[in-house]
């Protein structure tokens, strides 16, 4: 790559240009598994897998799988929350040459289907949790087989037993598979299983992950990223954190590995490097996550905001009873890094927190403040090594402006996607071809590049709702749940409070003639269809709404509105 004004920037040892190999996401498992086999790869409650022992049981898996018909290309879903088995899910399902889709643990049963029967995923793998949710969904879809999975499973001896005593019933963790002829436990399915799968013809261009976003607009559509665009995006990452030592860190994974964000910087970066990887379940539970920094002491947290503000608002952090001083590096993302935050972390650990930048489709980090060097406070920072970035007119998306200046940001390099799975529409429309043949994903925020190559967001993708940790939200998938409610003829949705990096979503509707609804009827009509982050948490009503001359209805004529009457 040419020079760019942000090259000057990086941290010493940070290279403009890297060697990306032609190998396949599992590859990296068998690699570290052969150099550090009895290194931690996994800490969850206490439970220790080592990187041969996790090798091992991903062949198991993989197998089981293959036996199952699981063949190169497939799709299978994961719905699970935080825990080992996403982890061997994952690289199973890689392993055999099939793609990943990763559901969100918060999906509904219609919210799953729609994925799955999107993605045509021919097996699930899903926690008991989730069981009720999927087998309401299977009639919806195509798959032919569910693999199901207890926590508890992945628990050491005496936590394993107490937790089928006192929680498993009670959390809703139980799960009746006794009348369904295609669901199997994974123990079971392990136990059973030969201890290598037929090695399978895979290539690093080949799709890895099919990796749900609403874009903006819509409902959620598949991000087709290959083991190249993730394998690539591992090493950019590996590349800009300096100071770290292979084999010796300990990652925090408090982030949803369902999301690309936990896959790549916690997941695919730590079995790649040899670092011990410890799994938080719940990161909502923040008294349980400080015991877990206290305890397991780890030197890297990606994380959230609204994350890290909740560690330094808890009673034990302001009253100096826990130890953060592990902490390194911390890498802020999905939402802007408000400097308060940043500060007061910094000085509570020590360690270097910085705003970064991704998407889903770039699987998913494209920019980020150096960790060593200077840390512009409201920056995303400078794009990563092989990351070409430019700024273009808003209007036409085709012509270059002048630093300073405001306009649509567009990105380059080996982890942008291949396209959206199956919608070739909405691909030709976010990935364009310059003249010289480079393909420039064309992100939808609007952003400005300074003088010395670092990059400001001036505004979030059209109408998007930034809601609490970090979960990106699209009005008209909440829009399209509330006008099938009876008695609801039109609606529109904003968040508020508006230009907030924390929203909740806000519903103004229009009521049939003649029909009546209260605003806690609505909610609980969304709180059946919808996950709980993207429920509105406030509803008006109105006579009509604000519409553009072609019909549609205005949002940013209800967001003024909105801010009007806060304002007042």
């Amino acid at each position: 790559m040419e020079p760019r004004p942000w090259h000057r920037h990086y941290d010493t040892g940070v290279p403009t240009s890297l060697d990306i190999p032609d190998v396949c996401l599992d590859e990296l498992l068998t690699r570290t598994a052969v150099k550090r086999p009895d290194q931690t790869a996994l800490v969850f409650f206490d439970r220790v897998t080592t990187f041969s022992e996790l090798d091992a049981s991903v062949d198991r898996l993989a197998a089981a799988l293959q036996a199952r018909g699981v063949a190169p290309g497939d799709r299978v879903s994961v719905f699970m929350a935080n825990c080992p088995q996403v982890v061997l899910a994952y690289e199973a399902i890689w392993r055999c040459g099939a793609v990943v889709v990763p559901s969100n643990p918060l999906y509904t049963a219609a919210e799953f289907a729609h994925q799955a029967r999107d993605a045509g995923s021919k097996v699930a793998i899903c926690m008991s949790m989730m069981w009720d949710r999927v087998q309401g969904a299977l009639p919806a879809t195509d798959i032919e087989r569910v693999i199901v999975t207890s926590i508890k499973e992945a628990l050491p001896g005496l936590k394993r037993l107490l937790f089928g005593l006192l929680k498993e019933k009670k959390g809703g963790h139980r799960a009746d598979l006794s009348q369904v002829s295609n669901a199997e436990w994974l123990e079971e399915v392990m136990a059973a299983a030969p201890e290598k799968p037929e090695p399978v013809p895979v290539r690093a261009t080949d799709p890895a992950v099919l990796m749900y976003t609403g874009g903006t607009t819509g409902l959620p559509k598949g991000a087709t990223l290959s083991h190249r665009n993730m394998v690539a995006n591992s090493m950019q990452g590996a590349a800009w954190s300096t100071g770290l030592v292979e084999g010796a860190e300990v990652m925090l994974t408090a982030i949803p590995l369902s999301h690309s964000y936990g896959m790549t910087v916690c997941m695919n970066h730590s079995i790649d490097r040899g670092y011990s990887q410890v799994i938080v379940p719940d990161a909502r539970d923040i008294g349980g996550l400080l015991g877990v920094i206290s305890k397991h002491r780890p030197t890297l947290f990606p994380g959230v905001p609204a994350l890290y503000s909740a560690i330094l608002t808890h009673p034990k952090v302001a009253a100096g009873k826990v130890d953060l001083s592990s902490i390194k590096q911390c890498l802020s993302g999905a939402a802007g890094l408000p400097p308060e935050i940043q500060r007061r972390f910094q000085d509570a650990t020590k360690g270097r927190l910085v705003e970064g930048y991704g998407l889903s489709e770039a699987s998913p980090i494209t920019h980020c403040n150096p960790l060593g060097g200077e840390d512009r406070v409201g920056s995303i920072g400078i794009p990563l090594p092989e990351t070409d970035c430019r700024i273009l007119d808003e209007e036409t998306e085709t012509t270059g402006v002048a630093p300073g200046e405001r306009g649509v940001m567009c990105i380059s390099g080996p982890q942008i996607m291949s396209g959206y799975w199956k919608r070739d529409e909405d691909t030709a429309s976010s990935l364009r071809s310059d003249d010289a043949g480079t393909v420039w994903l064309h992100t939808g925020d609007v952003a400005v590049m300074d003088e010395e190559g670092f990059f400001r967001i001036v505004d979030r993708k059209k109408d998007m709702i930034l809601a609490s940790g970090g979960f990106n939200v699209y009005p008209r998938e909440i829009e399209d749940v509330l006008v099938e409610h009876p008695a609801i003829i039109e609606a529109g949705v904003i968040g508020v409070p508006t230009g907030s990096a924390d929203q909740r979503a806000k519903a103004f509707v229009v009521l049939e003639p003649g029909a009546a609804a209260t605003a806690d009827e609505i909610i609980e009509f969304c709180r059946e269809r919808l996950a709980r982050y993207k429920v509105p948490k406030q509803v008006e009503f109105r006579d009509e709404l604000p519409r553009t001359f072609v019909g549609k209805v205005l949002r940013r004529e209800l967001a003024r509105e909105e801010d009007e009457s806060a304002g007042g």
